[in-house]
């Protein structure tokens, strides 16, 4: 399935070019996407605390 950009997502949205369905399904693929960036950087993080504390 395409992810939409936010912007394009939402100007789909108020014209009314996405069913409910579709709307949720792209919600859904945006969460996953901040989801696993959130990991990363939480990875991260406490990668550089454990550098720090050594």
């Amino acid at each position: 399935m395409k992810r939409y950009s936010l912007s394009a997502l939402v100007k789909r949205w108020e014209r009314e070019e996405l069913t409910i369905e579709q709307a949720v399904g792209q919600i859904l693929l945006w969460l996953v996407v901040l989801a696993e960036r959130v990991d990363h950087l939480e990875a991260e993080q406490r990668k550089r605390q454990q550098l720090e504390a050594n």
